[in-house]
């Protein structure tokens, strides 16, 4: 046998050598992946009910009137909330629902004191969040029971005409819950149409590789964990029409792309909005323009909840 063939046949061996260690290596880092991924989605570290410095730890330190409620969902998980009355005589509702892995304490001092000044304000902790119970999260899958329970307490308040209202994952269940739910209008913020997309694009933030399979890997997997099939928010968007549908799009946004909206927009049905704000990163939109957002915003809910030309 000559020299070159043994050379061959050993440069042929190291490189099977090499490329078991490769497969095995991509293995070993794509499980690893699905199986912290999915934890991290459906049973994430929970953070405590409690205000960052400075800011407000119940709507009365704002000088708003309110109650502290808890309603049970279809499946047995009770949820707390807060609703604050309000500050005109109405019967009109918004259900105001927080973005993944927080609460309700973020979003309230600056959404509900505008809010309030026209509608009565339902803020409530998802399942597996804040002051609600225990539960697996599934990004908007079973989350679609929380926004029903909570429309049903509304009703039972002889409440209505109600309106969902969401930031990032928030804004994402108010799509998959409005189309069976008897409410008049949604608005969206920065929310996701397809579920592997902020997944992703966390990833490629912390640098890690093949993002899009181990963001897919990981939703299948968050599905086995949570023993339900998680479902994007594309899939339901087009039938909330006839209702009303407000999409905001942080521009900078670098978690969930503004191509979502634009996609949600395109699949949606009349009658629809779409904002785009410029300079806001995720779920910033408000900070970055709060003339621009509230105006929008009570626009759109004053020509689905009040008729045309709803009061001041």
């Amino acid at each position: 046998m000559s020299s070159g063939s043994v050379g061959r046949r050993v440069h042929r061996g190291l490189a099977a050598w090499l490329g078991r260690i490769v497969a095995a290596g991509a293995l070993g880092y794509l499980g690893y992946l699905t199986v912290e991924g999915s934890r991290r989605i459906v049973r994430p570290d929970r953070k405590p009910f409690l205000p960052a410095e400075g800011q407000p730890a119940t709507p009365a330190d704002l000088g708003l009137v309110y109650e502290d409620v808890r309603f049970t969902t279809d499946d047995g998980v009770t949820l707390s909330g807060w609703l604050v009355g309000a500050g005109r005589d109405t019967r009109a509702a918004v259900v105001l629902m927080h973005g993944f892995s927080w609460h309700r304490l973020p979003w309230l001092a600056d959404f509900v004191p505008w809010l309030q000044r026209r509608y009565h304000v339902l803020q409530f902790d998802f399942r597996g969040h804040g002051g609600s119970d225990d539960a697996p999260i599934t990004l908007g899958t079973l989350e679609q029971r929380d926004v029903a329970a909570a429309v049903r307490f509304l009703e039972g308040r002889g409440l209505g005409p109600i309106a969902l209202m969401g930031v990032s994952m928030g804004g994402s269940v108010a799509i998959m819950a409005a189309p069976d739910l008897p409410v008049a209008a949604v608005v969206a913020d920065a929310a996701y149409a397809e579920l592997h997309d902020p997944i992703a694009n966390r990833m490629q933030e912390a640098g890690l590789p093949a993002v899009r399979l181990g963001a897919r890997l990981v939703v299948g997997a968050a599905s086995l964990r949570a023993r339900v099939r998680l479902r994007s928010p594309i899939h339901r968007v087009g039938h909330i029409a006839p209702r009303g549908l407000l999409l905001i799009a942080p521009a900078e946004d670098r978690l969930v792309s503004p191509a979502q909206s634009e996609r949600l927009f395109r699949a949606a049905g009349e009658p629809k909005e779409l904002v785009v704000v410029e300079g806001a990163g995720h779920a910033e939109a408000h900070a970055a323009a709060p003339e621009l957002y509230e105006r929008r915003v009570l626009d759109f809910l004053g020509r689905h909840l009040d008729g045309p030309s709803p009061p001041v």
